[in-house]
């Protein structure tokens, strides 16, 4: 029969890849594998995790890393820890890092964002001696409570990762259900109560491809749980095989590595010893190989592949057909032995592949090769060609090397091993669509057969095409001859209608920020999209390009989305939630309408010494516009008489409103409390005072001698000559002027009697019958003798004394003014 090889979706090497769930790896001290779609491994130095020995990664099926775990702690994929399974804060799983394969990942089948953490503690000897009290430490090597243990032999339990769920920190993902406990163990044996179970985990899917067994092992039995779309089963399939394991020798008994082959049909486990002393290191450990149902999760028909050696980690090889094994030297063997599973007698068929100095886990990649971590050190082992014999497998010492900083110790993350053998691939499920299919294997097998569930005939194609008429859940089968033996895998494969986009109105919005940008409700159209078709079932989202709308990427929010043009077109994108790979797409536009252009707020006045009205405008006056006042009035401009707030709403064709604010505050004119005169001074000022009528908010303009101006905002005034003025205080807002007269007082310092009518006379400037009016003026020689009394309302003194004319000289004055002043000086009478 012709041999075909069936490579990952392109016929490009004659290696094959495995499914890429385990395409990232994070192990030791914050070491990480990456494993590209070309075969070649990045390493990495972005992991959080410091683990001596137990971990688990798990990607997203299209190679994404999603969340990794040393059973204690989980990080999500950008390396932050799930807030809920955090050891440090007291959240933690109930793994140990110090276990041999402190837990493995297995998915929900049929749910993408639900992931169950299966993890198992180190049975520790020392637990034991409090039970069922906490051991409260320090232990014999000196490691403390909490930071290496709490004290408890916990057993084997499980935890639920939702990744839906965001993190209170920002995690992508949170652990919503911890530490579910599974019973591994005779409940009514007290020995078996205090360890619970060993260090020994792993997990396959199941035939039908349903869903996954995840097997451990306890003192003599294998317990097989069953994980599919309804949750765990908490009832395992045990099965009860040699050899017996004591509790005795725990923890040491506990130790060592459980797989299953990628095939499904064989299981190998590693006892590193079967000691009956508590604590002690015997070379009694051992190696057996069974049999494995994935259908039922019955294992059967133990082989003892080695015993009285120290064994550590077991792999198979991609097809099952070479098992590896590797060996601490203090157990007599001291290195990594490969055995033919195909042969008649496999313990005889061993071969030393390579001498090691310590032993350490065997994890087979996504590229078909194994890994073999080196203990204490920045590099992996690889064996190249594990399908071949003996040395040609090609081990390959210090092949990859970790990164500055990173560190391999015992421990390799496990998988599920089906993905390291084959599975169904789907691509194109939706209804009408071409669908392809191609069985992801690591390996060479000799003929297909396609069962694409719906009754059509069977294809024997490599990668065969098929439309489905309707839609449904089918059940695909490829049943593959390999190797003279025949393997069923299958796959459900849901057809799901694609949805119609239905087209939407367009969306407007005034522009009530005149920028041509508003806040658009998108969502208001879903349902005019969605039509008739059940909102449950299907996702409506917008997007700001076809591109992104084509590929799902950048969303933009329904509820409040600014459009950045005027007008824009928005994408909206109906997707069926079974399959979001099934969509249609519709467009509409959003866009803004002009708000009538006038100012949104306004201040007039209003006199309110008169009755006169005033005019209130809304600013436009088109019959393209509806008026609507507050006072109840519809025409573009009214009159008020009163102050207050008025309102007028402006409405366009568009229906697009703006409304202005007009408050209308009174003026009024001046009362002038007083006029305060600084005189008799080389700088005369004048100062006036004044108060609204009324109380009113308003300002004055000031003017001297001029009622209609100009006037000045200062009510100050300088170099005021002397005499009687008048001044006049104008409201600004033209509600009307007041006035007040005032005097500013000068003594001559000369007068001049000789009859020309030009200073013939003394006298004060600024007095008369109004101003200073009971003021007294004396005048005496300048011996003191009284020469006159001057009366203020009078003309002045002409400068004689008892009617006889006085000579030329200086004459001295005494005033006495109304407001208690008194001033003393001197003049000259000139002839």
């Amino acid at each position: 029969m012709k041999k075909i090889t069936l490579l990952l979706l392109l016929l490009l090497s004659l290696k094959a890849f495995a499914q890429k769930e385990a395409n990232y790896w994070y192990f030791g001290n914050k070491a990480g594998l990456h494993f590209l779609d070309n075969g070649t491994v990045q390493t990495l130095s972005d992991g959080q995790m410091t683990t001596n020995e137990g971990c688990s990664s798990i990607s997203d099926e299209l190679g994404n890393l999603l969340f990794y775990t040393d059973g204690r702690t989980v990080w999500d994929q950008n390396h932050v820890i799930m807030p809920n399974a955090n050891y440090s804060t007291g959240t933690g799983l109930l793994g140990d890092p110090s276990s041999t394969q402190s837990g493995i990942i297995v998915p929900k089948a049929d749910d993408p964002n639900i992931y169950y953490i299966f993890t198992v503690d180190e049975p520790h000897h020392e637990n034991t001696a409090t039970y069922p009290n906490p051991f409260p430490g320090p232990y014999i090597d000196g490691s403390t409570i909490p930071a290496s243990d709490d004290g408890l032999n916990n057993g084997f339990n499980y935890s639920i990762v939702d990744l839906s769920v965001i993190g209170n920190n920002g995690s992508i993902g949170d652990v919503t259900t911890r530490n579910v406990h599974l019973v591994t163990y005779d409940d009514t044996n007290i020995e078996e109560l205090k360890y619970k179970c060993s260090e020994k985990i792993t997990a396959v899917k199941n035939a039908e491809g349903t869903g996954y067994w995840v097997i451990t092992h306890f003192i003599n039995k294998f317990y097989a749980f069953f994980v599919d779309s309804n949750g765990v089963n908490e009832t395992p399939v045990i099965s009860e095989l040699e050899p017996l394991i004591p509790t005795s020798g725990y923890r040491r008994n506990a130790i060592g590595c459980i797989k299953i082959s990628p095939t499904g049909n064989k299981l190998v486990v590693a006892h590193t010893q079967a000691g009956t002393e508590t604590g002690e290191t015997t070379l009694s450990g051992k190696v057996y190989l069974y049999d494995m149902d994935n259908a039922t999760g019955e294992i059967s028909n133990p082989v003892l592949i080695k015993d009285n050696i120290t064994p550590y980690g077991v792999e198979f090889s991609p097809s099952g057909k070479k098992l590896y094994v590797s060996y601490d030297p203090a157990g007599g063997l001291n290195g990594v032995y490969q055995y033919d599973v195909e042969s008649s007698d496999i313990p005889l068929s061993q071969v030393l592949i390579t001498s090691t100095p310590q032993s350490g886990t065997l994890q087979l990649g996504p590229n078909g090769k194994i890994y073999r971590a080196v203990v204490a050190s920045q590099n992996l082992d690889v064996i190249n060609n594990p399908e071949e014999t003996g040395i040609a497998c090609g081990y390959q010492t210090n092949a990859i090397t970790l990164p500055a900083g990173a560190e391999c110790f015992f421990g390799l993350p496990p998988f599920i091993t089906s993905y390291f053998f084959a599975s169904i691939e789907v691509q194109n499920t939706c209804l009408g669509e071409e669908s392809q299919f191609t069985l992801l294997v690591s390996n060479e097998f000799d003929a297909i057969s396609w069962n694409f569930g719906d009754g059509s005939p069977a294809s024997n194609e490599t990668i065969p095409t098929h439309t489905y008429t309707s839609p449904g859940t089918y059940n695909v089968v490829a049943n593959i001859t390999y190797a003279g033996e025949d393997f069923t895998f299958s796959q459900t494969v849901t057809i799901v209608a694609i949805p119609v986009a239905n087209d939407a109105p367009n969306l407007t919005l005034c522009d009530i920020s005149d920028d041509g940008t508003e806040n658009f409700v998108l969502s208001n159209n879903t349902d005019i999209i969605l039509g008739d078709q059940d909102p449950d079932d299907y996702d409506v989202t917008y997007y700001d390009s076809l591109e992104n709308a084509h590929n799902a990427n950048l969303p933009v929010n329904p509820n409040s989305y600014n459009n950045s043009s005027d007008p824009q077109t928005i994408y909206a994108r109906v997707q069926n939630k079974s399959n979001t790979n099934c969509y249609d797409i519709t467009s509409f536009m959003v866009s803004t309408i002009a708000i009538p252009a006038i100012n949104a707020t306004d201040d007039v006045r209003i006199c309110a010494n008169s009755n006169s009205h005033i005019t209130l405008s809304s600013g436009i006056t088109s019959s393209q516009y509806t008026y609507e006042w507050s006072t109840g009035e519809t025409t573009p401009v009214i009159q008020v008489s009163r102050p207050g707030t008025y309102a007028v709403t402006l409405t366009n064709q568009n229906g697009c409103k703006k409304t202005q604010v007009i408050t209308v505050t009174p003026s009024d004119v001046a009362q002038i409390e007083s006029v305060d005169v600084v005189d008799l001074v080389d700088n005369n000022t004048v100062t006036v005072h004044v108060t609204p009528t009324g109380g009113v908010n308003t300002t004055y303009g000031y003017s001297i001698d001029m009622p209609n101006g100009p006037f000045q905002e200062s009510n100050f005034f300088e170099r005021v000559k002397p005499g009687v003025h008048t001044v006049y205080v104008s409201d600004v807002n033209g509600c009307g002027t007041v006035l007040k007269q005032f005097s500013v007082l000068s003594i001559p310092k000369f007068f001049t009697p000789n009859g020309d009518g030009v200073h013939d006379t003394w006298d004060i400037v600024g007095m008369n019958l109004k101003f200073y009016q009971n003021s007294t003026i004396f005048i005496y020689d300048r011996y003191g003798k009284l020469l006159a009394s001057v009366d203020p309302k009078g003309k002045g003194w002409d400068g004689t004394f008892n009617g006889h004319p006085l000579p030329s000289t200086d004459y001295w004055y005494v005033v006495a003014l109304d407001d208690g002043r008194v001033i003393k000086g001197h003049f000259s009478m000139i002839r």
